[in-house]
């Protein structure tokens, strides 16, 4: 969620609030959260409203979990604060070449190209982005990405969408546009990795 000038990462604990956030437990009821007429909350079906006076306070109540924030410049980039705070020695690169890309996905050119078409966004911000799904990948899975793991059944996007054969693994979550089927559950990972 974008506030002002920062981009908050936030976790909502339905079972631990207000009887009127038990529905978001519901994806389809959690993804139709809209922004207030006069901009100063968010609602979801259902009359819950999350105020953004309670983000900017920094107060949270024990259902909302503020999971990161990011300035303007990095917030198309989810897992960089799990790099910059959680990952040490990570080295991150002031801007990522396509050819150190492909080395550290061991992909193609003409598979590269696929990827960053899925995206209508400039090259560079998704060049920062997929560097840092494969730092991610090196410093908490493999040391170096195997080619394999793109191309292997990708469980949690087989979970979410049983019936999509086309999602169903790293490799097409690339290629179709869901960086987010592969950064979810990165960010759970960490998250255990955390409370342990």
């Amino acid at each position: 969620m974008t506030v002002k000038e920062e981009t908050l990462h936030l976790q909502v604990h339905p079972l631990l609030g207000p009887h009127t956030l038990l529905p978001l437990q519901l994806a389809r009821v959690f993804n139709a959260v809209r922004v207030t007429p006069d901009g100063l909350a968010l609602r979801w079906p259902g009359g819950f409203t999350l105020p953004m006076t309670l983000l900017s306070s920094r107060r949270t109540p024990r259902w909302l979990t503020l999971l990161g924030t990011l300035p303007v410049a990095d917030r198309f980039r989810p897992l960089l604060p799990l790099l910059r705070h959680c990952t040490p020695g990570v080295a991150l690169r002031v801007q990522p070449t396509r050819v150190q890309l492909m080395r550290m996905f061991t992909l193609r050119a003409g598979e590269l190209d696929m990827i960053l078409s899925a995206f209508p966004v400039p090259e560079d911000i998704m060049l920062h982005r997929l560097h840092d799904i494969g730092l991610f990948l090196q410093h908490h899975l493999y040391a170096d990405v195997p080619i394999a793991i793109l191309r292997r059944p990708w469980a949690y996007a087989a979970h979410r969408y049983p019936h999509r054969q086309s999602l169903h693994t790293m490799m097409a979550c690339l290629t179709f546009g869901r960086l987010d089927l592969i950064e979810a559950p990165l960010w759970a990972l960490a998250r255990a990795e955390v409370l342990h």
